[in-house]
């Protein structure tokens, strides 16, 4: 096969990928800038070299919907588009460009915390580097790493599993975290039971911690006076500040912001110490910016000891 039948194959399937992700000609016609009719034609080009409908047109839908077919090719050709998108990097770093698009998904105690120091030194090595930060979840980290949407996941909780390869990890200590004029400010270390009865503000429901928190307060049988539930650590961060409350948190380091917090740590919490782990998917090819934003994270880490 010659490179121009390569070449025109790609575009094809670049035009079927944008419709299956917009849902119509028109708006992927918009997306890739050309006009509706060159993306129909591509499509209809596409399903007579496979023998195949690949949309089911039906007047009445929504929108256009895959059909079988289209979706095996949707699935194989995220992979080769993935591919393509490693060897424009590579040869723009041959080129000496050092051009690229890295992906990341963070927690956003992270993002707040580590990310900044760490995107701070990659943009000093490589000026030209674009990226996209993605705040989630360990969750929806990993449903994004599955779904190619991320190259790179940055956060707490990873479950072991055989199609995830972890690059770097730091295990950190669990603190309980006061307002500096608070009773137990001055401490360097505290038991669980020394914080009953205080006014705690607890990681939300959707966060890992929350539970684990929970447990180790029934197994120790304290009790605390709940104000507050929040899915954001900013939030958590500046309400115990400001002295609405205590809580709780893993690791102390704030790289980008001192806030004015007391850091202490909880001696007999007895929960498993889940690490900082920087994650991506086992199998698929990195992408040169991943390989260089995953050696940052390791040196990072190493500072701290993990």
């Amino acid at each position: 096969m010659t490179s121009s039948s390569v070449l025109s194959r790609l575009s094809k399937l670049q035009h079927f990928v944008e419709v299956a992700q917009q849902g119509s000609f028109r708006a992927a016609a918009d997306k890739l800038n050309v006009a509706p009719s060159a993306v129909s034609k591509q499509i209809k080009n596409l399903e007579d070299h496979f023998g195949v409908e690949l949309f089911r047109r039906d007047r009445g839908r929504g929108g256009l919907e895959l059909t079988e077919a289209g979706s095996i090719l949707l699935y194989r050709s995220a992979s080769i588009i993935n591919e393509l998108s490693i060897v424009r990097e590579e040869l723009n770093e041959l080129l000496g460009l050092k051009r690229g698009h890295l992906r990341v998904g963070v927690n956003e105690v992270v993002a707040s915390d580590l990310l900044p120091g760490i995107l701070h030194n990659m943009h000093r090595n490589f000026p030209a580097l674009e990226y996209t930060i993605i705040v989630e979840n360990t969750p929806e980290i990993l449903k994004r790493l599955h779904d190619g949407d991320v190259d790179i996941g940055l956060g707490y909780n990873f479950a072991a599993a055989p199609e995830i390869e972890v690059l770097a990890t730091l295990h950190r200590r669990t603190f309980l975290i006061t307002s500096q004029n608070h009773a137990l400010a001055p401490r360097r270390k505290v038991r669980l039971e020394e914080i009953a009865g205080e006014k705690f503000i607890f990681p939300d429901s959707s966060v890992a911690l929350h539970q684990m928190l929970q447990d180790a307060l029934i197994r120790s049988g304290v009790e605390v006076r709940t104000i507050m539930h929040t899915n954001s650590f900013s939030l958590l961060r500046q309400m115990v500040q400001d002295g609405l409350g205590v809580s709780m948190v893993i690791g102390r380091f704030l790289q980008s912001k001192r806030e004015q917090l007391a850091f202490i740590e909880v001696e007999n919490l007895g929960i498993e110490r889940k690490p900082l782990s920087c994650c991506r998917v086992a199998g698929r090819a990195p992408t040169s910016s991943s390989v260089a934003f995953a050696a940052s994270v390791k040196a990072l880490f190493a500072q701290y000891g993990g």
